[in-house]
């Protein structure tokens, strides 16, 4: 339905963003003239996205009623701190207490879903990564299949929220898994050999490992993903022993750290099966059908395509395009702690590839985008966009719409299409008459 706006005002005026109704006089009347444009949308499974080399790695995993089953597993190399680790010294006496694998949380953002608990699986891996290499969200490393987690030790209820206390030492809010005892001998019968002289060497003889987590079947909304950080030192395995020839009492150690020198990637998989309501294999059938709902996930999830039928045709003599606004309302309520993106981004697609609008001076959330909790909607101001379409400078082949932190969260968020009956996505071009 066409909808009409018009307001006289004495003065032509511009906003930064408005390029067009510039050759008006100054004093001729003009009128504002708002209209919703066509639209379809439809959602698409996204193609796997990097996850090395990023701020942070996920673990864990849930069952959305939506989309399904989500498990994230951490892939990692282990690095020494330091060369010649045991050269030079008599190493028959080192004996070993125990060994732990630390995962710090990311301080600024620790989960998605639940904090219930999961059982960790750590396993080592049989083939080298290489620091020059880009690894996806569907990268899967090979491992041996024995774990090294020591019995009973895998079952984990994660605390973000609290830090640890080791000994006389407190360090940052962690899971700590404890590992099995013959991991860490074997890292004790390396010292003073080849392995341990410096980092290449150590990685020929230890690839490193795959952090997963075997839940069994989950209940909806049973569940979570974990964030953690392998930017510094905190994330890694720790080796405690002494030496029953020279001071047995004291409590020796070695750190084999996760860090940004190193490998360090998310490898995720997803059942959208096990989803409880039929709307994302709806959406998927078929891209024609009038959407009611659009669903976004990240870690290489699920995107949504927008297209515009007759934007190109929408230039007339006498209008000049001074807004277009795309409004993007969630669909319906969701779980607590299924909490919407706090951003969503925009692009155009050029030879497969996200390309920005010419409204993302400022880069990908120059023209808005973040989640406006108290009206549940994002907004775009997509003007520069929906001009050149009109005007012929750009094609009219439509738009992404995408999850932002895609390969560093969780996020899913459920969306009102076009053709929702209530709150529709839309797009309101406002046009200033003259």
């Amino acid at each position: 339905m066409l909808a009409l706006l018009v307001v006289a005002v004495l003065h032509a005026c511009r906003k930064p963003e408005d390029d067009l109704g510039l050759e008006l006089l100054p004093g001729e009347p003009l009128g504002l003239v708002a209209d919703t444009a066509a639209m379809h949308a439809f959602t698409f499974e996204d193609s796997a996205v990097q996850t090395s080399g990023l701020s942070r790695v996920l673990v864990g995993s849930y069952l959305d009623p939506e989309f399904g089953a989500l498990k994230a597993s951490l892939v990692a190399q282990l690095r020494l701190t330091t060369n010649n680790i045991g050269q030079g010294q008599d190493n028959s006496g080192l004996v070993a207490d125990s060994i732990v694998l630390s995962l710090a949380f990311e301080p600024t953002a620790t989960h998605y879903g639940n904090l219930s608990p999961q059982r960790f699986v750590v396993q080592e891996l049989s083939t080298a990564l290489s620091i020059d290499s880009v690894y996806h969200s569907n990268d899967r490393p090979e491992v041996l299949t024995e774990d090294l987690v020591a019995l009973h030790g895998g079952e984990v209820t994660p605390d973000p929220t609290h830090n640890v206390i080791l000994a006389n030492d407190t360090v940052v809010p962690q899971v700590r898994i404890p590992l099995r005892l013959d991991l860490a001998e074997r890292f004790l019968d390396a010292f003073g050999t080849s392995s341990m002289v410096d980092n290449p060497a150590f990685l020929g003889f230890f690839k490193g490992i795959k952090v997963s987590v075997e839940n069994g079947a989950q209940a909806p909304h049973q569940g979570g993903i974990l964030y953690f950080n392998t930017t510094g030192n905190a994330s890694k395995v720790t080796v405690y022993y002494h030496d029953q020839n020279n001071q047995p009492e004291l409590l020796r150690s070695l750190d084999l750290i996760m860090s940004a020198s190193g490998v360090r990637y998310t490898s995720v998989e997803r059942d959208p099966t096990q989803a409880e309501a039929p709307g994302l294999a709806q959406a998927l059938s078929d891209p024609e059908a009038p959407a009611q709902a659009l669903y976004l996930q990240t870690l290489g999830g699920y995107r949504a395509a927008l297209r515009f039928p007759g934007l190109d045709q929408r230039a007339e003599p006498g209008k000049a395009l001074s807004k277009a606004e795309l409004i993007v309302p969630v669909n319906g309520t969701f779980y607590p702690y299924y909490l919407p993106s706090s951003t969503l981004l925009l692009f155009r697609e050029v030879n497969g590839n996200d390309v920005f609008l010419p409204d993302q001076v400022n880069g990908a959330t120059g023209i808005g985008g973040n989640y406006d909790v108290a009206q549940r909607v994002y907004r775009f101001n997509i003007t520069r966009y929906a001009s050149q379409v009109m005007n012929g400078t750009l094609p009219n082949e439509g738009l992404l719409l995408v999850a932002s932190s895609s390969g560093v969260s969780a996020n899913r968020t459920v969306l009102c299409g076009p053709e929702h009956p209530d709150t529709p996505m839309r797009l309101l071009l406002t046009f200033t008459t003259y």
